[in-house]
């Protein structure tokens, strides 16, 4: 696919729509959402992908003098799409987002809000700060929350478990893709991959925080550890910037054997596959769009 459609494609990174997909999904699942409620779930996927897209094209709207120099190639700097065109598309997705939200309940509005506000900052604001990596974090975070909108309360340590290690999740790959494009240190790698790699272990604290835990998740969260130990490590001791890509690219995608982690510990080996199944179409899709 070449063009204008490929331009759109690649601003939105199609691939990664799917990862904010399960996030919602896993969220969902896992505070007892049903497959009946579909029309809500839809609802709140269709939230979660608007808004996660809105946020990427905002992202490369704030980013394009940099990307002039560092990849000039994307599709605002290589002139496939204006600047201004990509700025209207942004706040079009962002708005048609938080309508899905506003649609399915006052909280779902509230949390799609916060996302909101956090994506605002971080690609106008916050990108180059040192709390960058832990507000984007803060992203994907709300975005597992907004699935879990109809739970009794957010605030429990059942709920706030997996939440808080979807945010070390994310602000340790984030962290370590500071400099995805140059030089990375072995140290910002190395400390980027221990994050990564306790967040998902971590997710082992749920054998004693969910009621009727489902412990064979505990074998994908074991895999999913392992492997990107060692893609971590093993950029950490290269250094080169294909290497650090190439982890980035696999740490991004596997948000969605991380979420259907979370959805399998609660709900039992089918929601987990449910969720994994978005693997399919996030990795052939990545063969050939932008991911990062």
């Amino acid at each position: 696919m070449n063009g204008k459609p490929r331009a759109y494609l690649d601003l939105v990174r199609l691939p990664n729509l799917f990862t904010a997909a399960a996030d919602v999904l896993a969220g969902f699942l896992y505070s007892g959402g049903k497959l009946e409620q579909w029309t809500e779930l839809v609802g709140l996927v269709a939230a979660s992908v608007f808004l996660y897209a809105g946020g990427v094209a905002l992202n490369d709207v704030c980013d394009v003098e940099r990307d002039r120099v560092e990849r000039p190639g994307r599709p605002i700097p290589s002139g496939r799409i204006s600047r201004r065109t990509a700025w209207r598309l942004s706040m079009g997705l962002l708005i048609i987002g938080f309508g899905f939200a506003a649609l399915i309940s006052t909280r779902a509005a509230m949390i799609a809000g916060l996302l909101i506000i956090a994506i605002v900052h971080y690609d106008a604001v916050l990108k180059s700060t040192l709390v960058a990596p832990a507000v984007m974090g803060l992203c994907r975070a709300v975005n597992l929350a907004l699935g879990m909108h109809a739970a009794e309360s957010l605030w429990t340590m059942a709920a706030m478990t997996p939440i808080a290690l979807m945010w070390l999740y994310v602000t340790s790959v984030t962290f370590f893709a500071r400099h995805e494009t140059g030089e990375s240190s072995s140290f910002r790698l190395t400390v980027g991959t221990i994050g990564i790699c306790a967040a998902v272990a971590a997710l082992s604290t749920l054998v004693w925080i969910v009621p009727s835990v489902r412990l064979s998740f505990l074998w994908l969260a074991a895999l999913l550890t392992i492997e990107l130990a060692y893609l971590g490590f093993r950029a950490a001791s290269r250094r080169s910037p294909q290497s650090v890509q190439d982890a980035v690219k696999t740490f991004v995608i596997s948000l969605i054997f991380f979420d259907a982690c979370i959805a399998w510990a609660a709900m039992g080996p089918f929601a987990g596959m449910l969720v994994g199944f978005l693997i399919l179409p996030t990795f052939i899709l990545a063969r050939s769009l932008r991911v990062t």
